[in-house]
């Protein structure tokens, strides 16, 4: 699309992409970005900016696109396209437009998902690769070809390399024997040959050809005659480098030229992300956001700054403006009106050109298919143009060209004459431009036209302040409210004896400084209640702010002794494991001494009252599981359908989870009783699900225990062929395995033998303390040969 000279001038377009192209890395990515202009389609502006926005992203992210200056290619391309042969240093500029290629390549494959528009802009031909490999063989760092470049380069210049050397030791040889004769003691090349510096009037003395001489005509340049030869030789090897070398130049050439486009693809991609990672950096400066434009006419700007101003100083401000309606701003010259103007075309044309708005993400621009604007003074001598007669002509243009899709911006309307006659055109103006649809931005200082606006449903007032009390702009625009020119204010502030500014005053008409004086107190009442607002506002924030912490703090206690429970519930545990050890080693130990059975009963059950402290729902576990529990019940991770749990209220015992939580309640089988029970009070036991085969019988929540447990191969213990101390000691093992895996019953199997081992199994679970009961097992389960036991909870 190309673009009104006018508009871009009056926007001061020209100077917001010099801003943004001092980032550019190339000449290509400069020129093209002080080239740029507004899209012509809304869908081409939505691809733009929708590249601008990854773009941005990536360099928040801490992942720039990793552009770098590319060298001028753009005419050398061109000759090789017509078959020429580039030079050594020419296909160097190839080759690093070639590296910049790649590093693209590599960003674009690596960030396809984050980045998929931003990706396919950069990605380029990975065959490419071949050819740049191709390149950096052949090519050497000082911009000339490298001996790598072919075997028959390498050659002719070892034997031009060795030509040489010999030419150079007779030169020496000669110098040293001629020495009298010679200015100096040194060699020279003149015409590609290597010659003595003689003296005139003794050159006769070595016989060779003269190639030269200097200014003043004392030295002679001679090429002495038994060099000769040897400077043929060398003249004929570099022949031989001269033709290898541009046969290679051309060989290189056309490999540039069968890969053409793909390497004007290539430029083009590392060009596109040069400009973009400037566009990214320079919004990233002054805390611009990518706003993609909609289809519909009309623009909302949330707290939009001018990007041309510093952004520390620059008032940002909410402008409102839709198709079909005027906007008339008024207030002091120099409060900023004419910038709310520049701000609504800029944004129009910035969005049409992918680049980002310095206002918050919150803010709306529609579709313009043209921005007119008549802003600045075109008085023309040349023209016979006065400044009113310029502004008129143009706004006959605007007319003329003004439809729904149109954004006008009038600095001044109908300025410049009689502000009755003045006032009037204005006003017919705004309503024939309102009446085709066009979105219209206007600055005024007639009263006339600010009270036709406020009972007009199509035109809105707006105003920029002034600060009676500082004497100065506020650069604030505010929506609604008309604002007073403030002239004579103004006029004070700039010099304007306060004499002359009274003398003034009692001459402006009555309903005139009345109405000043009730604009001017709105504008203070406006400024109150905003200041007020702005109060509110801080507080809030500050509120926030003071919450986060609050909550911040709050999360780092609560981590804190959630470490600390943790990692006194791991010591309790330990300690409690290490107790239990220390008690299994004194029962064996006591049974290993000759002391008689009354005495060993006697002493086991010290033992065992010492072990119930450490049992299995003992006050001490309890405690250490209850740290453990606490923290595995933060952990987050949902209940599903088999999981192991610890239910609270139920004791110890193992529960298994029936269905999946709903409404904070979860369905549990524990022992024969399914129950729903609080989400909260349900523990994860480490080990997850069950093995599908064990039907050994749970732990119910009544002291009473199930009457017919179930016998599995993994809740029965074998004793059979083993002697009574050996069988004991792994009944104790057996129970330690049973509550360690959380089961509530378990058999022993004895068989019937002489009884002793029966005897002896029972009367040791009758001692021990983690037994609550045992009996003869059921005829169907193998009857006196088994004893079955229930665990305490």
């Amino acid at each position: 699309m190309v673009t009104s000279t006018k508009t871009a001038s009056d926007l001061e377009w020209p100077q917001l992409l010099e801003r943004i192209a001092q980032g550019c890395l190339g000449p290509d990515a400069r020129a093209r970005t002080l080239a740029l202009e507004p899209a012509g389609s809304l869908a081409e502006a939505s691809a733009s900016m929708q590249r601008t926005t990854e773009a941005c992203q990536a360099l928040e992210a801490d992942e720039p696109i990793p552009a770098d200056a590319v060298p001028e290619t753009l005419e050398l391309l061109d000759r090789i396209a017509l078959g020429s042969a580039a030079s050594a240093l020419e296909l160097g500029r190839v080759a690093r437009l070639l590296e910049v290629a790649r590093e693209l390549r590599r960003f674009a494959r690596a960030h396809r998902a984050e980045y998929p528009t931003l990706a396919a802009a950069l990605d380029s031909d990975p065959g490419l690769d071949v050819l740049l490999d191709d390149l950096r063989i052949a090519l050497d760092p000082a911009g000339g070809l490298s001996d790598d470049a072919s075997p028959l380069l390498r050659q002719a210049r070892r034997r031009a390399s060795d030509s040489r050397a010999r030419v150079i030791a007779r030169l020496e040889r000669l110098m040293s024997h001629h020495s009298d004769v010679l200015r100096d003691e040194y060699y020279d090349v003149r015409e590609g040959r290597y010659v003595l510096p003689v003296r005139s009037d003794a050159h006769i003395k070595i016989e060779g050809i003269v190639l030269g001489s200097s200014a003043s005509g004392g030295t002679l340049y001679v090429e002495p005659r038994e060099i000769t030869p040897l400077g043929n030789a060398l003249k004929v090897a570099e022949s031989e480098i001269s033709r290898e070398e541009a046969r290679i130049l051309l060989e290189l050439s056309t490999d540039v030229r069968d890969k053409l486009d793909e390497v004007r693809s290539a430029k083009e991609a590392s060009i596109q992300a040069d400009q973009l990672a400037a566009i990214a950096r320079w919004a990233r400066e002054i805390d611009a956001t990518p706003i993609a434009p909609r289809e519909a006419a009309g623009s909302v700007l949330r707290q939009f700054r001018h990007p041309l101003l510093p952004a520390d100083s620059v008032v940002a401000n909410d402008i409102t403006l839709e198709a079909g309606t005027a906007l008339l701003v008024s207030g002091p010259n120099a409060g900023g009106k004419t910038v709310a103007l520049k701000c609504l075309g800029l944004a129009a044309w910035m969005v049409r050109a992918g680049l980002p708005l310095p206002a918050s993400p919150e803010s709306e621009v529609g579709w313009f298919d043209q921005v007119l604007t008549d802003v600045g003074d075109e008085q023309s001598l040349a023209r016979s143009l006065s400044t009113f007669s310029a502004h008129v002509s143009n706004l006959a243009a605007i007319l003329g060209q003004a439809n729904p899709r149109t954004l006008v911006l009038l600095d001044e309307i109908a300025a410049g004459t009689d502000p009755e006659e003045g006032a009037a055109l204005a006003a017919a103006v705004l309503q024939t431009l309102v009446d085709r649809g066009a979105a219209v931005a206007t600055t005024t200082h007639y009263e006339r036209l600010k009270e036709f606006a406020t009972g007009h449903d199509k035109l809105v007032n707006a105003s920029v302040g002034f600060d009676f009390d500082r004497m100065e702009p506020t650069f604030s625009l505010a929506m609604g409210i008309p604002g007073p020119s403030s002239a004579l204010a103004v006029a004070a502030r700039y010099g304007i004896e306060p004499d002359v500014i009274a003398a003034a005053q009692r001459m402006l008409p009555k309903d005139s400084l009345e109405r000043e004086d009730l604009v001017g107190k709105l504008q203070k009442e406006r400024r109150a209640l905003e200041e007020a607002r702005a109060a509110a506002e801080a507080d809030a924030r500050e509120q926030a702010r003071l919450r986060a912490e609050l909550e911040t703090e709050r999360k780092t206690v609560r981590i804190k002794e959630r470490e600390r429970l943790a990692r006194e519930g791991r010591e309790l545990t330990a300690r409690v494991t290490e107790a239990r050890g220390d008690i299994e080693r004194a029962r064996r130990s006591l049974r290993s001494r000759n002391l008689t059975k009354s005495e060993i009963r006697e002493i086991e059950r010290d033992v065992d009252a010492a072990a119930r402290h450490v049992a299995i729902g003992s006050p001490l576990t309890e405690l250490a599981r209850s740290s453990t529990d606490a923290e595995k019940a933060r952990s987050g991770v949902p209940l599903a359908p088999g999981d192991r749990v610890r239910v609270r209220r139920l004791g110890p015992g193992i529960a298994q989870v029936l269905e999946t939580a709903t409404k904070g309640h979860v369905r549990v089988l524990a022992g024969a009783l399914k129950v729903s029970v609080p989400v909260e009070e349900v523990v994860r036991v480490d080990g997850s699900k069950p093995a599908p085969k064990t039907k050994a019988v749970r732990i119910a929540p009544s002291p009473e225990r199930q009457s017919d447990p179930i016998r599995t191969s993994l809740n029965t213990l074998d004793l059979r062929g083993h002697r009574v101390e050996e069988a004991l000691d792994r009944v104790d093992a057996f129970l330690d395995h049973m509550l360690s895996s959380g089961e509530a019953t378990g058999f022993v199997l004895h068989g019937h033998g002489t009884g002793a081992l029966k005897d002896a199994v029972r009367v040791h679970l009758d001692e021990s303390a983690y037994v609550e009961r045992h009996e003869v097992a059921d005829d169907s389960q193998g009857g006196d040969a088994l004893t079955v036991f229930w665990l305490r909870g």
